[in-house]
């Protein structure tokens, strides 16, 4: 049965135990790619082109800010799925 979650953002979704995993794996993803990122940010590959007034195509802030939103949503779908396995083992217990 789905439930209702909503992130510190102000998200809001509703979710089984399965799709909170697999959001997790996609946050996490999230999070490596703008790892990424960040690492390559003076890189060529990410300079824009035909723009004269940015030199880069992401500015430091905006990835660093993205960074954070999916740190910390990766750690709210942690505890979320702790929570629905301890559930879960719990009620099997009682049964």
């Amino acid at each position: 049965m789905k439930k209702r979650y909503i992130f510190s953002s102000g998200d809001s979704f509703e979710a089984d135990l399965d799709d909170l995993k697999r959001l997790l794996a996609e946050n996490q993803q999230y999070v490596e790619n703008y790892e990424d990122v960040l690492g390559s940010l003076y890189d060529d590959e990410y300079v824009a082109r035909g723009n004269g007034f940015c030199d880069r195509k992401y500015s430091d802030d905006f990835v660093e800010s993205q960074l954070e939103k999916y740190q910390k949503r990766v750690e709210e779908l942690k505890n979320w799925i702790n929570v629905e396995t301890c559930h879960g083992a719990s009620l099997h217990s009682v049964l």
